[in-house]
């Protein structure tokens, strides 16, 4: 082999390292289908997390089939731009607010489904309870029947008790979901209503609980993720804890036996597992929903 042969072999062998991504993503097409509405709530902690992490989600997306995505926590344009591109001509993208802030955002596939009005904000007067970033709604259409999405992103952090002071986390969790339900009782009250996000709370306390004006309203709102909140902590959303932050709200209008909910585990799907995901995704994992057509 002369050393022409030589450098040719070698130019070659960079040109392919240069196209080989920096992901590893074990097939697992476990979550979703063509025939069925599939929108999942997912916290990407302060994207992107790593240099990595639009390749890792793009890969992760596409190993799902899913129609809408709800965001939390995009914190940069640029690169939820990239986001959007790599996941193909089908997939919008919408971000709530051009800052460094992590913003509330959706990502929706466009193939079986039909955008009915943009997404805007609610309750922005009541953004402090939110912790400065507002719910963000969008409304769609699919099978000819319409639904209201409704992104949030409640205040974190707390001592677990629940005291009447406007900096107290708990209280600025509970006058959210007040003012929440407050606004869906009188502008979407005969809408089919999905409620998603990180809420920040446990839904299944006993005391102290935060969601106490949609739970003890049980004949028009039902938390689809309780089962999984009041079961064992391997199927929680956020692992680190562990606890159960994120959830899925519906109204009575979506028939309780025409969903299926659970938690996706995407760290399962990536080589290294947890460590990789939580390096370069993100410390929550996605909870979904999957929305079965009518009978």
């Amino acid at each position: 082999m002369d050393m022409r042969q030589i450098i040719y072999i070698i130019i070659l062998l960079l040109i392919s390292c240069s196209e080989q991504k920096n992901t590893d993503v074990i097939n697992d097409n476990s979550f979703g289908s063509s025939s069925t509405l599939d929108i999942i709530t997912w916290n990407i902690e302060n994207f992107p997390k790593s240099p990595e992490t639009v390749d890792y989600v793009s890969d992760l997306i596409n190993e799902i089939n899913v129609d809408i995505i709800a965001l939390q926590e995009i914190s940069n344009q640029p690169q939820f731009e990239e986001l959007i591109q790599n996941i193909g001509s089908d997939w919008v993208g919408y971000r709530c607010f051009g800052t460094d802030y992590g913003e509330l955002s959706f990502l929706i596939n466009t193939m079986n489904l039909d955008i009915i009005q943009e997404p805007y904000t609610i309750l922005d007067t009541y953004d402090h309870y939110f912790a400065y970033r507002p719910p963000y709604v969008v409304k769609i259409s699919y099978n000819n029947e319409e639904f209201i999405l409704i992104n949030v992103h409640y205040k974190c952090c707390g001592d677990g008790i629940l005291d009447n002071n406007y900096w107290d986390e708990e209280y600025r969790r509970l006058q959210a979901s007040y003012y929440l339900k407050d606004y869906i009782d009188n502008n979407f009250s005969d809408d089919n209503v999905i409620v998603l996000g990180d809420f920040n709370d446990d839904i299944a306390e006993s005391t102290n609980n935060v969601f106490v004006d949609f739970i003890s309203d049980h004949e028009n709102y039902s938390f689809a993720d309780m089962h999984i909140a009041e079961g064992p902590s391997s199927d929680w959303s956020f692992p680190g804890w562990p606890s159960h932050l994120d959830h899925i709200l519906i109204t009575n209008e979506i028939e309780l036996d025409s969903f299926i909910i659970q938690t996706i585990k995407l760290d399962d799907y990536l080589i290294g597992g947890w460590g990789t995901y939580d390096q370069h995704v993100s410390d929550h994992r996605p909870i979904g929903i999957i929305l079965l057509p009518n009978q």
